[in-house]
């Protein structure tokens, strides 16, 4: 006979709190963004299309373009995509803690800074492609699940799909390669698992073999910016990812050099993300998965200055697959009130290097950054 809990009232609205306001930050934010003509990163590499030619990361765009009406609609479209996008990664976190009952351990690794509160916490790391990415290994997760053979199959060719559509068009979501190869191989969940692997691994592998011989050349941005203007949107959306795709790798390593002072306050806040992955058995049982994932991550600290979402992405690869398997890998006797509170209050992650090397304060968020300012402040009063 099954007992029913009763269902934890405070630690429901701790999480729910922390997962609604980062919720409402995020898209209150973004909307306005929208509003306003978007932003050229977080909007524009969206835009990315084949303006009469193979581009690398145009396929979304290129979708985009043939469905939406022109003008203001097609960012509009957009975010509501952008937005539906998050539903499902919601959802399963949401769903996992309930199956948790809530517990701290479930709680902290939901709702981590680094986590689903990222978007929250700094809003112009959001609504990226990396969700695409996220999405297909959600599906995947979902069916590994004990569901008929009719929903299982759709659930798998609705993840090789999106996972189509995601490495086409951001190559970087290859990256995320060993999440699907754990959600596919570490246990016996599926069937035909070694062989849809192997497909995952070649239409990543193609994405961004593609992508570096489709690089772009310097009259690329100015083409993307030519089938922008032509949907009735504004050349604002030009001048960040669209222009970055005419440059060469070594603009990229460049930028990267510039803010490696500030770059190493993300040691700290990785070690901070990784926590709840580190406090749990899981780890101790899949080790060889969560270094494969950080392995398989590493290349983006080389090739961009999005340390923070670099990170995010990591601890959202590494959850999905967390939850996926046995949900008691994930508890440890270390997460309660007390260290769960101060765990999604005090940090928060900048997307990318917030300030430059020189400049004064501590250039991340959270509680931690308003006590060290205030500290600062009144030092620098006192001299």
């Amino acid at each position: 006979m099954r007992v029913e809990r009763p269902l934890p009232i405070a630690r429901m609205f701790v999480a729910f709190a922390v997962l609604a306001i980062s919720a409402y930050a995020a898209i209150y934010a973004y909307a306005a963004t929208i509003a306003r003509g978007g932003n050229d990163h977080q909007t524009g590499d969206w835009l990315i299309s084949y303006p009469g030619t193979f581009v690398r990361r145009g396929m979304f765009g290129e979708l985009l373009f043939s469905v939406a009406p022109p003008g203001q609609a097609t960012l509009w479209v957009l975010f509501a995509i952008q937005v539906a996008l998050y539903v499902p990664l919601i959802a399963f976190f949401i769903e996992y803690l309930f199956r948790a009952n809530f517990s701290w351990s479930a709680i902290a690794l939901a709702c981590s800074p680094a986590a689903l509160p990222f978007i929250g916490w700094d809003p112009l790391g959001g609504f990226r492609k990396e969700t695409l990415g996220f999405l297909a290994l959600v599906l995947l997760a979902l069916a590994r699940r004990r569901v008929s053979s009719l929903l299982r199959g759709l659930l798998l060719a609705s993840s090789l799909a999106i996972w189509t559509i995601g490495v086409f068009s951001w190559e970087s979501l290859a990256f995320l390669l060993p999440g699907v190869g754990f959600l596919l191989l570490a246990d016996r969940e599926l069937p035909l698992r070694r062989t849809l692997a192997s497909i995952y691994a070649l239409i990543g592998l193609a994405a961004f073999g593609s992508s570096v011989l489709f690089h772009g050349s310097k009259d690329t941005p100015g083409v993307l910016c030519g089938a922008i203007v032509q949907q009735g949107l504004g050349t604002n959306l030009c001048t960040g990812a669209i222009a970055w795709i005419g440059r060469d790798l070594s603009a990229s390593l460049e930028l990267v050099d510039k803010y490696l002072p500030v770059h190493s306050g993300y040691l700290v806040m990785l070690a901070l993300a990784v926590l709840p992955i580190a406090l749990s058995p899981w780890l101790r049982r899949y080790w060889a998965w969560a270094l494969a994932a950080l392995i398989g991550i590493a290349p983006l600290f080389v090739l961009g200055i999005d340390y923070g979402r670099w990170i995010h992405i990591l601890v959202i690869e590494l959850a999905i697959c967390m939850i996926a398997g046995n949900r008691a890998l994930i508890e440890s006797k270390l997460w309660n009130p007390l260290s769960v509170g101060l765990f999604v209050s005090l940090w928060g992650i900048p997307h990318a290097a917030p300030t430059v090397p020189w400049a004064a304060g501590w250039p991340f968020k959270g509680l931690a950054a308003t006590l060290i300012n205030w500290a600062q402040s009144g030092l620098l009063r006192v001299w």
